[in-house]
């Protein structure tokens, strides 16, 4: 027994040694971590705000270092920072950090987390004059808190928090946030991550003199991903998804319930080979209904595939340069005035002609995979796959140029009758209309009717309870609904269609 009491009490001594001697370690390392992972947050925030019109910056403004634990203040800026309506960013708040050096912080101790850590991180932000509104709509606490764990190792885990808030304007408009917690877990480069958040409800009034009311609620929010760098700054592979399990929305005059569940947007990115880069994105709605009645279901799927990664991160770095002047061109839309010109020099003109012709190069393909809406009694869909290629010459004749640009086209349309149907019936209920009869009669004439006009104006044909078209275009020739033709002779069939459908003078 006795030896058992010295066994354990000599572990005892041996971790408390290891404890302290790791606390001094932790100390002495702390000063250039910090200067470290400041120096990596600015190179962030320059990328993150290029082409804003502004600036922002962390900087370390003081540390306060113990044997056991320190306390860092920073300080977060934010000049000029227009984000696309309103008035610019300008900011300067604080940020303190309680660390709890390693190898055995006490808080995770308290917690059974009793894997070796060098650092645990509690940051929240500091409540002065430009803060003190958000921490009263916060009950009086820090609206965001962070806790980091670094590894010895590298590794990184955060849990980033966003208290409930509360908000109440004298003009009537409030704000019902129940907090969100997010998750990440990676190393220290940022060359992995694997993120997990979520938020349960968020409700907003929106009171206008011109307009009744509107109301919004978001419930049940998801975020997911597992995201790998692709070596290429800012350019990951791996899936990131979002999932929002309802939204309501109340508005018009009879205030009328839009009601849309199921809402999803699954990302996934793929690398091909070292430069291109390949994804697919997934949009889902599983339920929409309307005033009580119930509308329909949705999908979509957009693929994108060989898109070489370094041209369209030249493409974006020029585009951010030119941020001030788009900026400009959609204040002067918003306010009615005429529209500047966009502005090129020669020399741009010919670095962005250079990095479109490598993206070419590499003969990307988009598509629009399936594009369907489902009702009751039937379903739409809709189909478009393009793939490009790089043009002999840009100063081409505009119909030799599309002819070598688009290499090969091919679109496919499929309109449900019965789904027309369903559509009508709604719009005639939401109209007021009481007749069964007549709904039921209006309702089989609509999906007839888009039929009748279709096989009339050649555009499609009807096969069983579908109006179905098809467009396959590639070396030259146009397969339009099953006859081959020249584009010249398409464009001509088409553009008599459109004359035809335009209202006469």
């Amino acid at each position: 027994m006795k030896k058992s009491v010295g066994i354990l009490s000599g572990l005892a001594v041996a971790i408390a040694i290891a404890a302290t001697a790791g606390a001094w370690y932790t100390g002495k390392q702390l000063p250039a971590e910090l200067a470290s992972s400041v120096a990596r947050a600015n190179e962030e925030l320059v990328k993150a705000t290029a082409g804003t019109g502004g600036s922002m910056s962390l900087e370390l403004a003081s540390l306060e270092q113990h044997f056991f634990s320190s306390t860092a203040h920073y300080r977060l800026k934010a000049k000029d920072v227009w984000l696309g309506e309103g008035a610019a960013l300008n900011f300067d708040v604080g940020i303190v950090d309680q660390l709890e050096h390693g190898p055995f912080p006490w808080s995770r101790v308290k917690a059974f987390k009793l894997l070796p850590v060098m650092v645990e991180s509690n940051s929240s932000l500091e409540k002065d004059d430009f803060t003190a509104s958000w921490f009263s709509a916060a009950g009086d606490q820090s609206p965001v808190t962070g806790r980091v764990s670094v590894g010895y190792g590298g590794h990184i885990d955060s849990d980033i928090r966003l208290a409930p808030v509360k908000l109440n304007e004298p003009n009537g408009n409030t704000l019902d946030f129940s907090g969100m917690q997010l998750l990440l877990s990676g190393d220290q480069q940022g060359k992995a991550v694997k993120i997990h958040g979520n938020a349960e409800r968020l409700e907003m009034k929106v009171v206008g003199d011109d307009h009744p009311p509107a109301t919004f609620t978001f419930e049940g929010l998801k975020v997911g991903g597992d995201l790998a760098s692709t070596g290429h700054d800012m350019v990951y592979v791996g899936n990131l998804d979002v999932f929002l399990g309802q939204l309501q929305a109340t508005l018009g005059p009879k205030q009328e319930v839009l009601l849309v569940k199921g809402l999803e947007q699954n990302n996934l990115y793929s690398a091909e080979g070292q430069d291109k880069l390949g994804a697919r994105i997934e949009y889902k709605v599983s339920d929409i209904n309307y005033a009580g009645r119930p509308v329909g279901s949705g999908q979509m799927v957009v693929t994108l595939k060989s898109l070489d990664i370094p041209a369209l991160q030249s493409l974006a770095e020029w585009y951010q340069t030119k941020m001030p002047q788009v900026q400009e061109m959609q204040r002067a839309t918003a306010a009615g005035e005429p529209m500047p010109a966009f502005d090129m020099t020669e020399d741009e003109k010919t670095k962005v002609l250079a990095e479109v012709q490598k993206i070419l190069v590499a003969k990307p393909k988009l598509a629009i995979e399936q594009l369907s809406f489902k009702t009751a009694n039937g379903e739409s869909r809709f189909s478009l796959a393009l793939d490009f290629a790089n043009p002999a010459s840009f100063d081409l004749p505009p119909d030799q140029l599309g002819k070598q640009l688009i290499s090969q086209l091919k679109g496919e349309l499929s309109v449900s009758k019965p789904m027309v149907g369903d559509l009508a019936t709604l719009q005639a209920l939401l109209d007021g209309q009481t007749d069964a009869q007549a709904i039921a009669q209006q309702s089989s004439q609509a999906g007839e009717m888009v039929g009748m006009m279709a096989v009339q104006s050649g555009m499609a044909t009807v096969k069983g309870n579908d109006v179905v078209s098809s467009l396959h275009y590639a070396e030259g020739m146009v397969d339009f609904n099953g006859k081959k033709m020249t584009v010249e002779e398409f464009a001509m069939i088409l553009a008599a269609h459109l004359a035809a459908l335009s209202p006469q003078g």
